[in-house]
């Protein structure tokens, strides 16, 4: 069974300017929103910052309600002062600075989540939570080490879908290690191919070229059905399964108005928001499910990526279909978290399959019951005060008592944030300057 639609179809008031929302492009994005519109997802943004106060950005940014703005306490125990918006790692100061002096962050997030409200531009997932993860300096520069924290940041914060509209020429382990952690999380990362023309196959450049099931690579299209590759676009077929529009997008400027970029930076958060799209409709779908199916319903190009062109209606109509057949599936149960600080712990479940067949929750530490959360719900966070241990056990069990599926994980100790802020190779986004 298809979601019912959640709202009109956006009408602001430069959607005409927007030639990969129009009818008729491969991409297909007005079908999509007859099914989706993002809701109930949080996007990260790894990239320059935000222009926060945007008007089409506002509506849609994320709050960390468990953080108190300004006090310079790090109140929810997640390593991070003062985190309420997102977090800034371009420096190692304790201090969250999220504006955006480049406009590349700023440009990137709007493509994905602007708001519909009848002005400016609308993003492809225009009810999705904005994440803010600062990793690029005013100047656009950083490193593979601010970009691996920013990824696990994100991984362990609430982000579903990350972009990574980044490019680099160092293979840095940290960011390998980054991108296993945030599979663990169940979150999908979606990265530009970058803007030097070449078969990244045989060249290859990073964030891209980390091969694992959670990643998605996008090269950029043309207007106006978006059927071509521009030439500063990278490609290759091992490397880069899908193209999305790229080429003079119109979208939020760090300055408050609108403004036109080009790159596989452009295309990379149209893939994101679709990929928002289709998890909203199935939250339940692991990472790699969301990819595979993205993939497998591209529309079949006669360019140089694996798949094809990503194709909106296409991958949420699939993730619909997808998301019926799981809720029929026995419940499981995975810890997508478990960590302490200061003698507390804290742990986020996932309940995977038929939710609404489990009553309760009951959570152990080391094989004592420490807590009993309500089930039917598909997620569930607990904060234990005064309680340690080294493993956490979670059983779930139905209405009558019966156990229906158990799963444990180690409970690892919170580090210090920003420890990896200015390490490792050099980074930047990749827009195509002409």
């Amino acid at each position: 069974m298809f979601a019912a639609p959640a709202a009109a179809a956006p009408t602001d008031a430069l959607q005409g300017e927007q030639w990969a929302v129009a009818p008729g492009t491969v991409f297909d994005l007005p079908g999509a929103w007859a099914l989706s519109t993002g809701a109930g997802v949080t996007v990260a943004v790894v990239d320059s910052g935000t222009r926060l106060d945007h008007p089409d950005l506002a509506p849609n940014v994320w709050t960390n309600f468990a953080e108190v703005p300004g006090n310079g306490v790090d109140d929810d125990s997640n390593g991070y002062v003062d985190d309420v918006h997102g977090v800034d790692l371009t420096t190692q100061g304790a201090e969250q600075d999220l504006h955006d002096g480049l406009g590349h962050g700023t440009h990137v997030a709007g493509t994905i989540m602007a708001a519909a409200n009848g002005r400016g531009v609308v993003g492809v997932a225009f009810r999705a939570k904005l994440m803010t993860v600062k990793v690029l300096d005013d100047q656009g520069a950083g490193t593979t080490g601010g970009v691996a924290e920013g990824i696990r940041y994100a991984a362990a914060n609430g982000a579903r879908i990350i972009n990574l509209s980044l490019e680099g020429n160092t293979d840095d382990p940290r960011m390998r290690a980054a991108v296993e952690a945030a599979a663990a999380a169940n979150v999908l990362l979606v990265c530009s191919a970058g803007n030097s023309g070449i078969n990244v196959d045989q060249q290859p450049v990073y964030p891209v070229a980390i091969a694992a099931p959670n990643v998605v690579g996008v090269a950029a299209t043309e207007p106006d059905e978006g059927r071509n590759l521009p030439d500063f676009s990278n490609y290759g077929r091992l490397t880069v399964p899908v193209a999305a529009p790229g080429v003079e997008v119109i979208s939020t400027s760090r300055t408050g108005g609108y403004e036109v970029k080009s790159g596989t930076s452009m295309a990379a958060p149209h893939v994101a928001g679709l990929a928002a799209l289709m998890a909203s409709v199935a939250p339940n779908l692991p990472a790699a499910e969301l990819r595979a199916l993205l993939l497998q319903h591209a529309a079949r190009a006669d360019v140089p990526v694996s798949a094809g062109y990503a194709d909106a209606l296409g991958a949420v109509l699939a993730a619909s279909e997808a998301t019926s057949y799981d809720a029929s599936q026995p419940p499981r149960l995975r810890v997508l978290s478990a960590t302490s600080k200061n003698r507390t712990t804290q742990a986020q479940i996932a309940v995977l399959g038929a939710a609404t067949n489990v009553a309760r929750v009951t959570v152990k530490l080391d094989g004592r019951r420490v807590a009993q959360l309500r089930g039917g719900r598909n997620v569930l966070n607990v904060r234990l005060r005064n309680r340690t241990g080294r493993r956490l056990t979670v059983e779930a069990t139905s209405a009558d008592g019966r156990r229906l599926a158990t799963a444990s994980a180690r409970v690892r100790p919170v580090r210090a944030g920003k420890r990896g802020v200015g390490r490792g190779g050099g980074i930047g986004g990749a827009v195509w300057v002409g």
